[in-house]
């Protein structure tokens, strides 16, 4: 049976968040909705949780075991859009939570406006609590101007790249509300990368989607504390290793993309600047590590690692690219 809303959560050793989580899809005030769970392999009590949910659920909760852990929460969600029926795709992460009027505001919202993608600039924040005492209102770091009432997002697409250039809009996939057959009909899925996935995924709805809507309501809970592979702790060579694969497979990701997308094939400017961007933002992590590391073995390191991926000319553009923003600051002192 269809429903109006498919909550996709991907899951990989949650089970100390992951009850509230679960809690807080049940309470929801719109109930026409089914949720998926895509379990990465758990070696926990993560399955036995959700498991534990199932009758709670009356038939709305599919559970969906991996063969192979995949690393990330790209592949997982992905196969959970495959198992959707809803007319509406939510994603979430399996620590953080969701408001009892979350799905149902979004859903009015989607179908009020008519849009591919509503999009939440604010979300409320909290640390490792089970039931957070009291809820903060954050936004997007870089957001520059906010919106008091729901407002639809230009359909200029030159403005619309101004704003991802500069990172005024939140990647996360929990930030958006999305319609599936738009996801499905423009074949969006998020690529097969262990971290920045959401960032090519959040370029390719600001390039298809002809609907965004941007609302002001805070409706989603993010927990800031918890471990994740982003705050692993890595040394200077691991950083730098950690970085390189998902530089190299996003750069290619892109340039495949915007080859087919009418206006980058007109402005190869712009074209040139996504892809130094979304250089930048993996080299500005990277750059810490460099300080610790001779560039010769800098240099060995992207040798091997750009080997590995099994590039070639995007690969070696993307590692001039790479040698150029590492070392530009420090040669013009």
């Amino acid at each position: 049976m269809d429903r109006k809303v498919s909550v996709i959560i991907p899951v990989y050793n949650a089970e100390k968040y992951l009850g509230v989580c679960l809690e807080s899809i049940l309470i929801q005030t719109l109930t026409d909705f089914e949720l998926i769970l895509v379990d990465d392999c758990s070696t926990d009590n993560t399955c036995a949780i959700a498991e534990s949910f199932l009758e709670k659920f009356g038939g709305r909760l599919k559970i969906i075991y991996l063969e192979e852990n995949t690393g990330s929460g790209a592949a997982p969600r992905n196969v959970g859009l495959e198992y959707a029926t809803g007319k509406y795709v939510y994603f979430m992460d399996n620590d953080d939570f969701i408001i009892d009027t979350a799905l149902e505001t979004l859903y009015d919202y989607a179908e009020t406006y008519q849009a591919e993608v509503v999009y939440m600039e604010r979300y409320f924040s909290c640390g490792k609590e089970l039931v957070p005492p009291e809820l903060n209102v954050f936004i997007w770091c870089n957001a520059k101007t906010l919106v008091e009432e729901p407002t639809l997002e230009t359909n200029n697409i030159s403005e619309r790249m101004e704003k991802f250039l500069h990172a005024t809009l939140c990647w996360a996939p929990w930030a958006k509300f999305l319609r599936r057959d738009f996801l499905i009909d423009n074949k969006i899925f998020l690529p097969k990368m262990t971290i920045a996935d959401d960032v090519i995924w959040t370029f390719k709805l600001l390039c298809l989607a002809k609907k965004i809507l941007i609302i002001p309501t805070p409706l989603y809970v993010y927990r800031t504390s918890v471990d994740s592979i982003m705050r692993k702790s890595r040394s200077p060579e691991d950083l730098i290793i950690f970085r390189t694969s998902p530089l190299i497979k996003g750069l290619e990701y892109l340039d495949e993309f915007m080859r087919g997308v009418e206006y980058f094939k007109r402005n190869s400017i712009a074209h040139l600047q996504v892809l130094e961007f979304f250089a930048r933002i993996n080299l500005d992590d990277m750059s810490r590590a460099t300080k610790h590391l001779e560039p010769q073995e800098v240099y060995e390191i992207f040798r091997r690692e750009f080997s590995k991926a099994g590039s070639t000319q995007p690969a070696l553009i993307s590692y001039l690219l790479v040698m150029n923003n590492l070392y530009r600051n420090e040669l013009m002192k």
